[in-house]
């Protein structure tokens, strides 16, 4: 049922009616095109049922001030009832909402979690990537010392080499002349 179809059944005008609601739910919107609240419908049966009961007890000229007054109680009862049923509401929409924000929090600590960890790995990458280049560097340069210290061995080498052949042909000569020297001494002692 409609707010209008409402207002005409209880022979009051319906922007008024429409009026009541707004100031009772300010955060909805009511036109006299919008559905009762089942609350409301409810309440309103419940009216009825009244005013049948007192039509019987009450002299016909109090019922209209009863008609009003049951109508306002139906409308105040049905805003109780539909305040409540908008605390429940944003009760649970505060509940989803942290619900959110506990998954949001969980998921930025382990997108943050990951973050770090890849930093780090990327990190000791990069410290391991330098040991090793240092350590290369390091091995290429004691490569070099020994090809060097075997290069000045080979010289050395050489050198002691070629001293030890001179001396030995010097030794030779010598000894070639001593013998020289014998033989003609021994010549000249036969004479």
């Amino acid at each position: 049922m409609t707010i209008k179809e409402y207002a005409e059944s209880i022979g009051i005008k319906p922007g008024k009616l429409v009026d009541e609601f707004r100031k009772n739910f300010p955060g909805q919107t009511w036109t006299i095109n919008s559905q009762l609240p089942e609350e409301f419908l409810a309440a309103h049966s419940k009216v009825k049922q009244d005013q049948h009961q007192q039509q019987a007890t009450q002299p016909f000229n109090g019922m209209g001030e009863a008609t009003i007054t049951k109508a306002d109680e139906a409308i105040q009862q049905a805003s109780y009832k539909l305040t409540a049923a908008d605390k429940q509401t944003i009760s649970g929409a505060i509940a989803v909402q942290n619900e959110q924000s506990k998954i949001l929090g969980a998921s930025t600590g382990v997108t943050g979690a990951l973050l770090f960890m890849e930093s780090l790995i990327a990190a000791k990458g990069t410290v391991l990537d330098a040991f090793a280049e240092q350590s290369l560097l390091e091995v290429d340069n004691q490569i070099a010392e020994i090809d060097q210290s075997l290069i000045n061995l080979a010289e050395e080498a050489s050198t002691r080499l070629g001293e030890s052949i001179r001396n030995k042909e010097q030794l030779k000569q010598r000894l070639n002349s001593l013998r020289h020297r014998v033989s003609s001494m021994g010549t000249q002692i036969q004479f």
